[in-house]
C-alpha cells in the first residue's frame, strides 16, 4: 500500500462522528464501514463517542417501549 492509498483509509475524528451518526439512520457503504472500524480500533475518543451513541439509541428505544398509549392521561 502506498502513502496515497493509506490516506484513503484514514478518517478524521470529525468524519467518524458524521459516519457514526449516519449509521444510526442508514446502512453505510462497505468501504465506509471498513474505514470506520479501522479508525475505532485506533482512536479511544471515537470509541467513547460510539459508545455514547449506542447508549442514547438504547435509551430512546426503551423510552419508546415505555410510552403510554396515545390518548392516555399522564
Amino acid at each position: 500500500m502506498n502513502e496515497s492509498s493509506g490516506a484513503l483509509l484514514r478518517l478524521k475524528c470529525q468524519e467518524v462522528s458524521r459516519l457514526l451518526s449516519d449509521g444510526q439512520d442508514q446502512t453505510l457503504p462497505p468501504a465506509d464501514r471498513a474505514r470506520l472500524r479501522l479508525h475505532l480500533v485506533m482512536c479511544r475518543a471515537c470509541r467513547t463517542v460510539n459508545a455514547q451513541f449506542d447508549f442514547i439509541r438504547r435509551a430512546m428505544r426503551q423510552l419508546d417501549h415505555e410510552r403510554p398509549p396515545e390518548g392516555t392521561p399522564l
